[in-house]
């Protein structure tokens, strides 16, 4: 059972899933899972299709996948249809996003119903042939157990075999017992320096920042190159406390505040890969109260 500092913790939305003026949006909409799946399928269309089937669509709609906050996303989502959110859109008008936006909705929807849920990022091993592919999940608390789902392929209950946090994964390389190459972001980008991201983004999403899936900061940023035993060391311990996020969250807590090059600046880098652009950015695009 996780210790109650925990599950309080991730049943209160965080700054990013907040879905603050739009919360009437939520009211009224069913609890269970499969529904709550569609929901996220009826507004959001993952960037790779648009890429791969409509890529003009990106001439103008690139933005979209930079929407951080739930509450940015939605305003999106309302600009493009204002139907309810249990009528599905036309492929056109669902917002250009990716997977960690699939699963942030859903954590947002849940936390609305009380229920205890997380934003995760690891690497699935249901995507790709050639490797474990990065990827974003959601977690939620169903009274006994955390149960994972996809919302961007609609998965439910994935086993931990099927969907590893990029903590484990960072254990199990460092422990010998796969190769580092087999997680990447493609067939191409694969390797420790990939597992060394997303345990900064696993770890930040822990501590209430779901940050975009290409956002850069800290050790993210370091070229591997000057990557000391030091720094793989406190990647040790953050891939320990990552893992025991339930029985010591105050310890998480309190390891993330205390690492800078962990931690969340006010400042990042934004790649945003449906166009292939860098940019520095203020991240927080909530609206000013």
């Amino acid at each position: 059972m996780p210790a109650p500092a925990s599950l309080d913790s991730y049943t209160g939305h965080s700054p990013l899933t907040d879905p603050a003026p739009y919360a009437d949006l939520f009211t009224g909409l069913p609890v269970d899972l499969p529904a709550l799946h569609r929901v996220v399928q009826n507004i959001y269309i993952h960037v790779w299709k648009i890429r791969k089937y409509h890529p003009a669509w990106l001439e103008n709609r690139s933005h979209e996948y930079e929407s951080r906050s739930v509450t940015r996303s939605l305003a999106l989502v309302m600009a493009h249809d204002p139907q309810p959110l249990m009528v599905e859109r036309p492929r056109a008008q669902k917002l250009i996003v990716d997977c960690r936006h699939h699963a942030v909705l859903l954590v947002a929807l849940l936390r609305h119903h009380g229920i205890p849920a997380r934003a995760r990022c690891g690497f699935a091993t249901y995507l790709e042939q050639s490797h474990f592919q990065d990827h974003w999940i959601c977690e939620y608390w169903d009274g006994s157990r955390w149960v994972m789902e996809d919302p961007d392929v609609v998965k439910h209950d994935i086993s931990p075999d099927a969907f590893i946090n990029a903590g484990r994964a960072w254990q199990m390389i460092r422990a010998g017992q796969i190769s580092d190459l087999q997680f990447g972001f493609s067939p191409h980008d694969r390797g420790e320096w990939a597992v060394r991201c997303d345990i900064v983004r696993d770890l930040a999403a822990l501590n209430h920042a779901e940050m975009l899936s290409s956002d850069a900061w800290g050790f993210i940023e370091k070229p591997e190159a000057l990557v000391t035993t030091q720094d793989r060391a406190l990647l040790d311990e953050a891939a320990r406390l990552i893992a025991a996020v339930d029985s010591d969250y105050t310890a998480m807590r309190e390891f993330y505040q205390s690492s800078p090059d962990l931690r969340v600046p006010d400042e990042v880098n934004c790649y945003n890969y449906a166009i292939n652009r860098n940019t520095r950015v203020l991240w927080d695009d909530r609206p000013t109260p």
